[in-house]
């Protein structure tokens, strides 16, 4: 399986949390967890970081909004979304 596959897999059962920063860069953006989902579903890997095992997500919001994600798979196999961002390429 893709590491964006295994990512959505790990979204879709519910194993996945934001990070109070994330939160907060979320709501400055005015994205949502439903946003941070389809982003996920919808997305693409765009970068990776091998050394700290983080991975960017580029996607559209549900409002079509372009979007961006940095996550990592942790030790107990849940997806800690890192920060959120509108992508501005």
């Amino acid at each position: 399986m893709s590491r964006i596959g295994e990512i959505q897999s790990l979204v879709r059962s519910g194993l996945y949390y934001l990070t109070e920063h994330a939160d907060d860069e979320a709501a400055t953006d005015g994205f949502d967890i439903y946003d941070v989902e389809q982003c996920i579903f919808t997305g693409k890997t765009r970068r990776t970081w091998p050394r700290e095992g983080k991975y960017e997500v580029v996607g559209t919001a549900l409002d079509g909004r372009p979007i961006g994600i940095v996550c990592r798979i942790t030790r107990r196999r849940k997806v800690r979304v890192i920060t959120v961002y509108e992508d501005n390429p």
